[in-house]
């Protein structure tokens, strides 16, 4: 996804308004709720999306042609991380809770007690990965994150595979109804286009953003991110080239064996792993 020029105050669609704005109105009750609702609530869309396994890795394979072994596996990983961040919060050690007593002796000038918490602040927008339909898309490593934490999520579907994508987000309204939550906790916005993910960006509602993809894409959206009148945080895994240098003794002495290993690098998982080697540098 590159956005090497787009305006840094796009106009904003009614996908967009729409998502965010009921994604502000769940805040005020979602971003508040006790633990016990939040975990609940993940554990939730891990179930159903399991119970919907089937349906989404044959759909997911048309769209992807990824093999389904790969897909398993990464349906695996997806309902894995929402149940370890559902334990996670069960107990308050993420909320990193610290209370300093108040000094009132202390010189040149007394301490007030001082208390403090992590606390979610808001909306995050997730931007769904091509490469990982499942494992880092709509209710991947990012979303399950920001649900822990109490932020509700609006999802920009990647337009490589959004039959998967609302497969998943059926999942999660099914459990947003099941557990009585503001149905703006999780949307997804689907139209295709730069456009619309900087305007999900640069939106005063939208807290933090969370993205899987390439680095001229992501680095984009990261100065989106911190060019706004509020700076937001910018969680990112990027892509990267991967240069391989071979030298002129390892060209010698096993040129054979590093190409085969190259090639297995550079095929491994359909290709879909962002650690393959891009680019071979010989003498």
């Amino acid at each position: 996804m590159a956005l090497n020029a787009v305006e840094t105050n796009p106009p904003r669609t009614t996908a967009v308004e729409d998502a965010v704005g009921a994604a502000e109105d769940a805040f005020w009750s979602y971003g508040y709720s006790d633990r016990a609702t939040r975990s609940l609530f993940l554990r939730n869309i891990a179930d159903h999306i399991e119970a919907r396994d089937e349906e989404i890795i044959h759909t997911c394979q048309d769209e992807s042609h990824l093999p389904q072994a790969s897909l398993k596996g990464e349906l695996g990983r997806t309902t894995g991380q929402l149940r370890m961040f559902s334990d996670l919060i069960q107990n308050t050690d993420f909320l990193d809770l610290r209370h300093d007593k108040a000094l009132p002796d202390r010189a040149p000038l007394p301490r007030p007690e001082m208390f403090m918490k992590q606390q979610a602040v808001g909306p995050v927008a997730v931007f769904g990965a091509s490469n990982f339909p499942l494992a880092f898309s709509a209710a991947g490593g990012d979303t399950a994150s920001a649900l822990a934490a109490g932020g509700p999520v609006v999802v920009k579907g990647h337009e490589a595979h959004p039959k998967t994508t609302a497969l998943v987000a059926g999942a999660v309204r099914t459990a947003i109804r099941e557990c009585a939550l503001h149905p703006g906790v999780f949307s997804v916005v689907e139209r295709s286009g730069h456009e619309i993910g900087a305007a999900l960006i640069t939106h005063p509602l939208i807290k933090a953003v969370g993205f899987t993809g390439s680095l001229r894409g992501g680095r984009a959206l990261f100065d989106l991110c911190a060019s706004r009148p509020e700076p937001i945080p910018f969680f990112g895994e990027l892509g990267s080239i991967n240069p391989v240098f071979v030298l002129n003794n390892a060209l010698s002495a096993r040129g054979k064996a590093i190409a085969t290993g190259w090639a297995a690098s550079l095929s491994m998982g359909v290709g879909q792993f962002c650690t393959n080697p891009g680019v071979v540098i010989l003498p």
